[in-house]
């Protein structure tokens, strides 16, 4: 009986050990797990490392790139440029009109005090004539209260009328010296209106557009005509930012025009230290020596920045 226990009991305490075994062998590898993963643990220290050499990198691509500006770089552009007059108007009528001539033509050259166009002037004539009229008028009047106050003033002498009436014969002698003072002013207005009917060369230059028509009819100021001088004419550049601190006065440079090959020298004679905030531009103008050909308003050039 006890040997058939045994005989029982044996298979099982077998079976217990092996499963006591089997654990003990399964806690151990888990434990070891921390060991095995230390490896991964030093690779998470290692990515700020690779994100500074990246940020590194980044920077000196941007440096790379970074476009020198400077005047003596090689990347110096040609910046565009035109020729301006240095004198160049709209003119128009002092008064208002209707156009009864035009004397000249677009591209005509003219001399200062040249006369170039009028206004129908009938009603302002005969303003003139009606004012001359009047200043005449008044002379006579004031002539005739002249002679009066002498006479009163005589009487009062010998004692046959008094000073009071004396007194208002200077007054009205008076008030006839204004009114020959505002007849003589208004008829200064009316020939200056006259005047004004015609519109003359304020200098010597080129009639560069003819604005208006015969028959047209303009207000006080409205532009008429447009005279160009053809002397003092300045290269006129917009200047990129860039520049603003490198460009001076002086300055000497290579132009050039792009369509005839034509060359010269630039040299900065003005600089307006004022950025236009539309254009990140500022105004330079310069006069053109040396050029081979020939210059007029309008011509289109290039600059070379480079050959200062």
């Amino acid at each position: 009986m006890y040997q058939r226990k045994i005989k029982i009991l044996s298979p099982i305490i077998i079976m217990s050990v092996f499963c006591l075994l089997s654990c003990k062998k399964q806690s151990t590898e888990k434990i070891s797990l921390p060991a095995t993963s230390s490896a991964p643990a030093q690779e998470k220290i290692s990515p700020p490392a690779q994100e500074s050499a990246k940020q590194s990198d980044i920077l000196q691509d941007i440096k790379a790139n970074i476009i020198d500006t400077s005047l003596d770089s090689s990347n110096v552009p040609r910046i565009p440029a035109s020729i301006k007059a240095e004198n160049q108007s709209s003119i128009g009528f002092l008064t208002s009109g209707t156009i009864s001539n035009i004397y000249v033509k677009a591209g005509e050259e003219v001399k200062q005090g040249q006369l170039l166009a009028s206004l129908a002037e009938k009603q302002a004539s005969i303003d003139v004539r009606s004012a001359q009229i009047e200043v005449e008028n008044k002379k006579l009047l004031l002539e005739q209260q002249e002679k009066k106050l002498t006479r009163i003033t005589q009487q009062q002498k010998n004692g046959i009328i008094n000073t009071t009436t004396l007194e208002n014969e200077k007054i009205n002698t008076k008030t006839a010296i204004l009114n020959l003072k505002n007849a003589q002013v208004t008829l200064e207005s009316k020939e200056f209106i006259l005047k004004a009917n015609k519109l003359y060369a304020p200098y010597s230059g080129v009639i560069s557009k003819i604005l208006k028509n015969v028959g047209d009819y303009l207000s006080e100021g409205t532009p008429a005509l447009q005279i160009t001088q053809m002397k003092n004419l300045s290269l006129y550049t917009q200047m990129p930012i860039t520049y603003f601190n490198q460009i001076k006065l002086g300055m000497k440079f290579d132009v050039i025009n792009p369509i005839s090959g034509e060359k010269g020298t630039a040299i900065i004679k003005r600089i307006v230290p004022v950025i236009d905030q539309s254009t990140r531009t500022f105004d330079v103008y310069a006069d053109v020596k040396n050029y081979s050909g020939t210059l007029v308003p309008g011509t289109f050039l290039e600059i070379n920045l480079k050959s200062n």
